[in-house]
């Protein structure tokens, strides 16, 4: 028999008509809602990112990879983004600020929650790697994602305890920021949410 015809190059193709479809969503989006944004829907992903050092880059990818490899039989969660890490040079550019000036390696894990049986299955995993990169790494979170996992008294796991986003600052820059703020919102009009948490003393 003739030999198969080979493969198309989909991957390629696909990339592709991805890259050059961008201008084209974005013209139509513009003359829709004045606005150049083209992603209009996009499944629910979880994200948390923590910086470490780079000595510890390897070590921090390599725990993460170890956890996800170990769920691919596993029916209430499997991982199904791969980590992403990037290195991040921080500037002394503002006062609260997790990480001190310096070279840093920024690990992240990420994956989409409609994939797992429940909320449960993905934060005992998320709690896991972070316990890890935190623990044995020294690791400080990204202050714009998921942190702070911590087990309930019923056994449930969450984001953002309390013992956790309390510690992220120091006194000193909780107090310097602290003044800064009353002065400028001396009302307390955006003093509210949990961006306040992390400004309170740990009890």
């Amino acid at each position: 028999p003739p030999p198969p015809p080979p493969p198309l190059p989909l991957a390629r193709i696909m990339s592709r008509q991805a890259i050059v479809q961008i201008p084209n969503m974005a013209a139509k989006l513009s003359r829709k809602y004045n606005d150049g944004f083209f992603l209009t829907h996009a499944p629910a992903a979880l994200a948390a990112a923590y910086f470490v050092h780079p000595s510890k880059g390897f070590e921090a990818m390599d725990f993460l990879r170890r956890v996800q490899l170990n769920s691919t039989n596993d029916k209430d969660f499997m991982w199904n983004l791969p980590g992403e890490f990037r290195f991040i040079n921080v500037q002394d550019s503002a006062v609260l600020q997790p990480v001190e000036p310096g070279l840093w390696f920024n690990a992240q894990m990420i994956s989409f929650a409609d994939l797992a049986k429940n909320d449960q299955a993905w934060k005992k995993d998320f709690k896991l790697v972070e316990d890890y990169w935190i623990n044995e790494l020294g690791a400080k979170p990204h202050m714009g994602k998921l942190m702070g996992f911590r087990e309930q008294e019923d056994g449930d796991v969450e984001p953002f305890a309390d013992e956790y986003v309390c510690t992220i600052y120091s006194s000193e820059q909780k107090q310097a920021f602290s003044a800064y703020r009353e002065q400028m919102d001396p009302d307390g009009l955006f003093a509210t949410g949990l961006g306040m948490k992390f400004l309170l003393p740990c009890v």
